[in-house]
């Protein structure tokens, strides 16, 4: 008898089954592209949190007399037009850049899966007055949005005297080197299209069987909406806000770029561009580094986030 079932277990092996999210980190490993994007934003994130290591130089020190210097030994990437070295300040900048795209996409990603999730899961007149807010929401130019609300908190600080909230958000800006009012600006307005996403989704999945069985079974409206609906659109939205986050840190190097982002000295890829473009006939090596910096940053997520819709999607799976 045990002869036969080793036999049986030998010509019939048991399938292993694996999560949908195991099945989806396989995918993704199988990505060479995608799996070099997400290596470049580790290796990244750690500089951004060991920069006062990694950096040859504080970011805010200045030497005049390396007005401009070219790369060398002193300065691997040269310095800026207060003798700063660029280098150092591109590696204190991703902080900025990766602080951004952390807390736009993790904002957008809770208030829009949130807002969703309600108005997909309870339909009718509260589905149809949320997506009315919306659409109206989204008849407002994001980026021109954004600007005015940067040129008022921007004249809200210079103006001084502020307090209660108002005082209290005005120095914890400051504390935060001008980053905080970017926050604020860039997350009240970048959940829409999440929302709309996480609301379709739930539609859909409302329709399936396994919804339909735990409504039968008499499952409360929590357990449905965070055991069966939440990690099925969560793979989505995802993905979603993984492919907006170059847009998140473009947006922030574009308001330092027009003098609406971060406080000098605080660096800032966008700020260091706006600083050099002016010489860039004679010191090219000014720009060179942040706009590098920048560019290889967003294809990286670029190619992480198409990696990881390949990989959430069930279709490519084995």
């Amino acid at each position: 008898m045990a002869t036969r079932e080793a036999a049986l277990r030998i010509a019939f092996p048991e399938r292993r089954v694996r999560s949908p999210w195991a099945m989806a980190f396989r995918q993704l490993r199988r990505n060479r592209l995608a799996m070099a994007s997400a290596i470049f934003i580790i290796l990244l994130t750690l500089s951004a949190i060991f920069a006062k290591y990694i950096a040859p130089y504080p970011y805010d020190e200045a030497n005049l007399r390396d007005y401009y210097a070219l790369p060398g030994k002193k300065y691997l990437a040269g310095a800026d037009f207060m003798g700063r070295d660029i280098l150092s300040r591109t590696i204190y900048g991703t902080r900025v850049s990766l602080s951004v795209a952390i807390v736009a996409a993790t904002v957008s990603l809770v208030i829009g899966i949130t807002y969703g999730l309600i108005s997909g899961y309870f339909g009718g007149r509260i589905d149809e007055l949320m997506m009315r807010v919306v659409d109206f929401l989204y008849g407002i130019p994001t980026l021109i949005v954004v600007i005015l609300m940067q040129v008022y908190f921007k004249a809200l600080a210079r103006r001084g005297g502020a307090t209660g909230l108002a005082g209290l958000l005005i120095n914890a800006n400051k504390a935060m080197g001008g980053l905080l009012f970017v926050f604020i600006a860039m997350g009240l307005v970048n959940w829409i299209t999440m929302a709309r996403i996480t609301r379709g989704q739930v539609l859909s999945y409302k329709e399936k069987e396994f919804i339909e069985a735990a409504y039968m079974v008499g499952a409360s409206t929590p357990r449905i909406i965070f055991r069966h609906l939440l990690p099925n659109v969560l793979g989505p939205c995802i993905v979603q806000e993984t492919l907006s986050i170059p847009g998140y840190i473009l947006t922030e190097a574009f308001l330092s770029f027009i003098g609406l982002g971060v406080d000098p000295p605080t660096p800032s890829w966008g700020l260091m561009i706006q600083e050099g473009y002016q010489g860039l006939r004679s010191y090219p090596h000014v720009i060179l580094t942040p706009s590098i910096a920048l560019t290889i940053t967003v294809l990286a997520f670029n190619f992480l986030g198409d990696g990881l819709r390949d990989a959430l999607d069930p279709r490519l799976y084995e």
